[in-house]
């Protein structure tokens, strides 16, 4: 298997950022409600994530984001 270094930067000192920069075919999934801001040709869509038990026994969201295309995205 290829491994692809993911191009990112982080922003800020006390209150912190990332911004994740997408090649073509590359996909960020985050936590809903994550996500800040994003460029024109990034294509947003919501999935389920780990279902009810995770959302109960883990203490995480019940959706997840999965940003996708060209350009960047700021976490």
């Amino acid at each position: 298997m290829h491994c692809h270094e993911v191009g990112y930067k982080i922003i800020g000192h006390d209150i912190q950022m990332v911004e994740i920069a997408l090649d073509p075919g590359e996909t960020v999934i985050a936590e809903a409600g994550a996500m800040t801001y994003l460029e024109q040709d990034i294509c947003f869509d919501t999935k389920l994530g780990g279902g009810l038990r995770s959302m109960f026994f883990g203490g995480e969201g019940l959706f997840l984001a999965t940003l996708s295309g060209t350009g960047s995205v700021w976490i």
